[in-house]
C-alpha cells in the first residue's frame, strides 16, 4: 500500500489509536515512541487499566495522553472505555493497540485501509495469514484454533486469529458498542459475533507481531484450561441475544 496515498485519503478522517495497558511500566514509553515515529495522522490514547506499577506515572511525566481506571476491569472495561471515548470525541475509526510491545506501529495502516476504502466495518490484524513474526504459544494456539473454527462457522466465513488484540472499528461499530450494546464484553470472540449480528462487514488482514517485550501474559497453563469454558459460555450468550441485537440495531440505526 502507498502510504502517501493513505495520507491523502485520511485527510478528513479522524482516527484514534487506543493503547491497552496493564502493568506495562517497562514498555509503555517505547510503545508510545513507536506510535509517534510512525504516526500518519492519528491520535494516541493510553487506556491504563488499573495498574499497580508506575505505568500511569510514566505517562504523566512524559506527557503521554492517558485515562486511568481505578480498578482493573479486564477486557470489558478497556474496550468500553476507548469505544465510548471515540464516540464522545467523534472519531471515525478507532484502532486497538497493545501496550506490551507485541504490536508494530508500522502495521497500523494495514488494518485502517480496508475501513477507509469501505471494504469493512471491522478489521482484524492476523498473525496467522502469512505466518510471519511471533505465532503465540502452543496452549494459547490450541484455544485460538478452536474458537476460530466456531466463530467462522457461525458467521459464515473464515477468521483465523479471533483473539487478536490488533483490531480496528469504524464509526458504525463505535456507535453500536457505545450507545446500543449495554452488556459486558469478556473476550474478543464476543466482539466478532456482536459486530456480525449488527450487520458489520469483518475483514482479516495479515500483520506481523513480536513476542511481548516485558511483563507477564494473563494466559498461563491454568488460564489456558479455563479459557475454552469461558469462551463457550460467552459465545452461547451472544447467540441467545442475536435476534434482540439485530432488532434493536435496525430500529435505532434507521433513525
Amino acid at each position: 500500500m502507498n502510504l502517501e496515498l493513505t495520507k491523502t485519503e485520511l485527510k478528513n478522517t479522524k482516527i484514534l489509536v487506543a493503547v491497552i495497558s496493564y502493568n506495562e511500566e517497562k514498555s509503555i514509553k517505547k510503545v508510545y515512541d513507536d506510535l509517534n515515529e510512525n504516526n500518519f495522522g492519528y491520535d494516541i490514547l493510553i487506556v491504563e487499566n488499573g495498574s499497580y506499577d508506575n505505568t500511569s506515572e510514566i505517562c504523566r511525566i512524559n506527557n503521554i495522553p492517558y485515562i486511568r481506571h481505578c480498578i482493573n476491569d479486564d477486557i470489558n472495561g478497556t474496550w468500553k472505555s476507548y469505544l465510548l471515548y471515540a464516540y464522545l470525541n467523534n472519531y471515525d475509526i478507532v484502532c486497538q493497540f497493545d501496550g506490551d510491545g507485541q504490536h508494530k506501529a508500522v502495521e497500523i495502516h494495514k488494518i485502517i485501509e480496508p475501513i477507509i476504502k469501505g471494504e469493512a466495518n471491522q478489521v482484524i490484524g492476523s498473525r496467522f495469514l502469512n505466518n510471519k513474526g511471533f505465532q503465540s504459544y502452543m496452549f494459547r494456539r490450541m484455544g485460538i484454533n478452536l474458537f476460530s473454527f466456531l466463530i467462522s462457522l457461525i458467521i459464515g466465513y473464515k477468521i483465523k486469529d479471533v483473539t487478536s488484540g490488533f483490531i480496528a472499528f469504524d464509526r458504525n461499530i463505535i456507535n453500536f458498542f457505545s450507545r446500543y450494546y449495554k452488556n459486558e464484553i469478556n473476550d474478543p470472540n464476543q466482539t466478532h459475533l456482536l459486530s456480525h449480528f449488527s450487520g458489520a462487514k469483518i475483514k482479516e488482514v495479515a500483520v506481523e507481531m513480536r513476542e511481548r517485550q516485558h511483563g507477564k501474559s494473563l494466559y498461563n497453563i491454568f488460564n489456558a484450561f479455563l479459557y475454552p469454558i469461558y469462551g463457550m459460555v460467552n459465545i452461547a450468550g451472544c447467540l441467545l441475544i442475536k435476534k434482540q441485537i439485530q432488532k434493536e440495531w435496525r430500529k435505532n440505526h434507521e433513525l
